[in-house]
């Protein structure tokens, strides 16, 4: 491979790993603040409670990376000999993009399938009394 090939490579992945780098950051950041409220004999739960929302959100997210990397990387099998690629010119530079992907789809899957069947959002079918 030409080493413009290489260059291309090592740019996704090095952007890859900025962008994982500052997902692992904000978790640390929300840990830390958390273990300074119960420290302090104070319920982090009941200041800003949990639906999961953040998990949709954090799902939408690194799924639209992946897309945008997954994308971003296959005009490269375009500049590789058609013998080191499969069908539809794709092969493992994909996979910086996939993996996301991938988790993403699986994080936005995960919110809708663990949502409470009774959550308040949602209307029961429980008559309302008149006023």
């Amino acid at each position: 491979m030409s080493s413009s090939v290489w260059a291309a490579l090592l740019a996704w992945l090095l952007a890859l790993a900025i962008f994982l780098g500052f997902i692992v950051l904000l978790r640390y950041i929300d840990h830390r603040e958390r273990m300074a409220l119960i420290s302090r004999g104070i319920d982090p739960n009941s200041l800003h409670p949990r639906r999961g929302v953040g998990m949709l959100r954090a799902g939408l997210i690194t799924f639209m990376v992946g897309l945008a990397l997954t994308v971003g990387l296959y005009p490269i099998g375009f500049m590789i000999p058609p013998a080191y690629t499969i069908p539809f010119r794709a092969g493992p530079w994909l996979l910086p993009g996939l993996i996301p992907l991938g988790v993403g789809g699986a994080l936005i899957i995960s919110y809708y399938l663990a949502q409470d069947p009774h959550s308040p959002d949602q209307p029961t079918d429980e008559p309302r009394p008149k006023d």
